[in-house]
């Protein structure tokens, strides 16, 4: 992350008014003109050129190569950050982008080759029941066993159950933070299992950001792009009394906008019957008997992969 240009990244996402499509559109402006992003940073005035606007109307005369606060002050932590042009970064976003506005920045510790290994998520609320957090777990040792990589939220219930079984099953998992990487821990369950083959933590948020609700919910987005299917084990409903959206219905339907197959556990399986899951099949989530275990996620990845057109060896 200490690099030039991983140091060019961070000094453009700091810009105000750069969001994730505009540093998108960077990306693929600079890969037109073989640049690199600290070029734009010596030539500050091709950021309109590269926004494709006559004028960038941003502070960028104040760019500089120096590194944010707070990186040095954690100097044992290794963080690579991965950015559009970074060889390491996932390839599958690209394109996934245009429908859901994606991180272009993902800050990884692990093993960075799990972003391109085949994914499967599987989410669901926090309170939940020893049936739900039973099934989550047999899910994710199947699709473990099945060479598919089990990624999810990190949360604690049905994410950390799924995490956790998956690699009990000689698996491998993914954890998407809703906070930076400086405030990662390794939670009871994961501390025997965890090595640096098995695991991949990822953040789209700066290493020292501590967790927010809005995180939380653009987490949820990104846990939908980094897999080939999602599973919903339990969730409540949309929004509930107090207007607070559900974080496992936000996942399940970013992942329909994405084009994901996404499957919701069969209301029966549980009581009383979630009405979320309920809800989500209604909008086009198939439902998943439980009792079947992987095996319907696995032939959707496996459709959804013979559907999907050769992908290009270059990220623009």
């Amino acid at each position: 992350m200490n690099t030039q240009e991983g140091r060019a990244w961070r000094a453009l996402a700091a810009v105000k008014g750069l969001g994730p499509r505009a540093l998108w559109r960077i990306a693929a402006y600079l890969s037109r003109k073989g640049k690199a992003a600290s070029w734009i940073l010596e030539n500050p005035e091709k950021l309109g050129e590269a926004l494709g606007m006559s004028r960038a109307g941003f502070a960028v005369p104040g760019l500089t190569l120096r590194e944010p606060g707070g990186i040095e002050r954690f100097p044992e932590r290794e963080v690579t950050l991965l950015h559009p042009l970074h060889p390491d970064f996932p390839r599958r976003l690209q394109g996934l982008e245009e429908k859901l506005p994606l991180p272009a920045l993902l800050y990884v510790r692990g093993n960075i080759a799990l972003l391109e290994r085949t994914g499967a998520a599987i989410v669901g609320q926090r309170r939940a029941g020893e049936e739900a957090l039973a099934a989550a777990a047999s899910l994710a040792a199947g699709l473990a066993a099945r060479g598919i990589n089990v990624v999810s939220g990190y949360a604690a219930g049905i994410d950390c159950a799924a995490h956790a079984a998956a690699l009990r099953a000689g698996g491998t998992t993914t954890l998407v933070l809703a906070e930076g990487l400086h405030h990662f821990q390794t939670r009871p369950e994961l501390q025997d299992h965890l090595t640096v083959d098995n695991v991949l933590v990822v953040s789209q948020f700066a290493p020292d950001a501590r967790w927010a609700a809005f995180q939380a919910m653009a987490r949820n987005q990104l846990v939908a792009a980094l897999s080939a299917a999602l599973v919903v084990v339990i969730s409540g409903p949309e929004r509930d009394a107090d207007q607070r959206m559900s974080g496992s219905f936000n996942a399940a339907l970013s992942a329909i906008r994405l084009g994901i197959p996404v499957f919701a556990a069969a209301p029966a399986s549980f009581s009383p019957p979630p009405v979320g899951n309920r809800d989500l099949i209604r909008k086009g989530a198939i439902g998943w008997d439980t009792a079947a275990g992987a095996e319907p996620i696995v032939a959707a990845i496996r459709a959804a992969a013979a559907r999907k057109a050769p992908e290009q060896g270059r990220l623009f």
